[in-house]
């Protein structure tokens, strides 16, 4: 199942539940990771490093295993309890994945995302946080208040892509 608002007139205001993910959540949050890189990241990274990055939308399975490999993820869901967000935490304080579908973007439901994970590392004595932020990504995590540590030129598929390391201090 794919997230649209559109397809939820009785949801009203974007209103965001976070939650744990669930094995069943895997499709839905491959489907709003191919639609945020192709719909949001678009406007910062040329079509060949878009298709470098996610050519196609995961499988159920491979998300599935990722979000299942011991990382902390939650999910922002609609009233419907569509996933249209999500946010992963590995035990090291890593930020791996950070993906709002483009019409829940803007909505607050990133913030949210953010808040619980933030609030999780803390009480787990987590003292630093860190994210290899893309460049449609910089700006949120910098208003969350992290600090740029430096820019990343990599290859994917032989194409040239950059993205930032940025970290958080956590008091």
């Amino acid at each position: 199942m794919t997230f649209d608002m559109a397809a939820s007139p009785d949801c009203g205001a974007a209103v965001f539940r976070i939650r744990q993910f669930k094995a069943e959540d895997a499709g839905a949050l491959a489907n709003v990771f191919h639609a945020a890189v192709h719909g949001i990241a678009n406007r910062f990274y040329t079509p060949e490093q878009l298709s470098a990055w996610c050519p196609e939308v995961p499988s159920a399975d491979a998300m599935c295993r990722k979000m299942s490999d011991g990382r902390a993820v939650w999910v922002a869901a609609d009233c419907e309890d569509i996933p249209a967000a999500f946010i992963d935490l590995e035990a090291d304080g890593h930020i791996d994945m950070l993906f709002c579908h483009p019409r829940a973007a803007g909505q607050g439901a990133g913030a949210a995302l953010y808040a619980r994970l933030e609030a999780a590392a803390l009480r787990q004595g987590l003292g630093l946080l860190y994210v290899e932020a893309s460049e449609a990504a910089r700006g949120f995590f910098e208003r969350m208040g992290f600090a740029l540590d430096r820019r990343r030129e990599f290859e994917r598929g032989g194409v040239k892509i950059h993205n930032y390391r940025m970290v958080k201090i956590l008091d």
